[in-house]
Formats: C-alpha cells, sequence, structure tokens
C-alpha cells in the first residue's frame, strides 16, 4: 500500500495542471449550480497501464481525464401566430386591433375633507 497520499499525487499528476483544471472546473461548476439552481457534476478519470511488457512492472504511465457536466439556465418558450401567408406573427392575424389611448388624468388640485 502507498503511504503517499491522493491529495498529494493528484497536485503532482502532471506537474500540478489537473489539479489546477479541477480547481477550475470546480468554481465555475459551483457558479452555474448558484445561478441555475441545478445540479451538475465534476469527474475525473485516472487510467493506469504499464510503461512496458512484461512480468516485472518497475514503470507506469497514468493520464487523466477530467470531465464538467455545467447545469443550464431554463430557455423560455416564445409564442407566435402562424399567419395564412404562414408567416409569424405577434399579434392574432384574425384579431382587430384596438386604438387605445392614455386614460389617466391630472391628480385633482383641491381636495375636500369629509365631515364627521
Amino acid at each position: 500500500m502507498s503511504n503517499k497520499a491522493f491529495s498529494i499525487f493528484l497536485q503532482d499528476m502532471r506537474d500540478g495542471r489537473t489539479h489546477t483544471e479541477l480547481t477550475k472546473c470546480l468554481d465555475e461548476l459551483l457558479a452555474a449550480v448558484k445561478n441555475t439552481g441545478k445540479g451538475g457534476s465534476l469527474s475525473v478519470e485516472i487510467k493506469i497501464k504499464p510503461a512496458s511488457r512484461g512480468q516485472d512492472v518497475d514503470k507506469v504511465v497514468i493520464t487523466d481525464k477530467v470531465s464538467i457536466k455545467v447545469p443550464s439556465p431554463e430557455r423560455g418558450d416564445d409564442f407566435y401566430w402562424l399567419t395564412d401567408d404562414h408567416e409569424l406573427s405577434r399579434n392574432h392575424p384574425k384579431q382587430t386591433t384596438l386604438d387605445l389611448r392614455d386614460a389617466s388624468s391630472a391628480p385633482p388640485t383641491n381636495l375636500k375633507e369629509a365631515s364627521k
């Protein structure tokens, strides 16, 4: 059994580049989870194989793969009407439009008090 802690091995991997990449990915993932309210994942895969053929293995080749699944924000739907000419319209093509105007009036200048 190895006496070297996994965290030390991870920091040594590819001269610290794996550890740096994992740190950046974790930061990105945490920000995305906070912004979207959805979960994501961060994975590291480590492959180890002998460096040479034969029974006496004294060297190994170690490769790593970091993958991140960042949650994406919800994309809303959009609603359109389809016209007889096969065009998209925001307004119902068979409904007439109303000429609306501002109905607000100036506030009264003299206020009266109600007697008790």
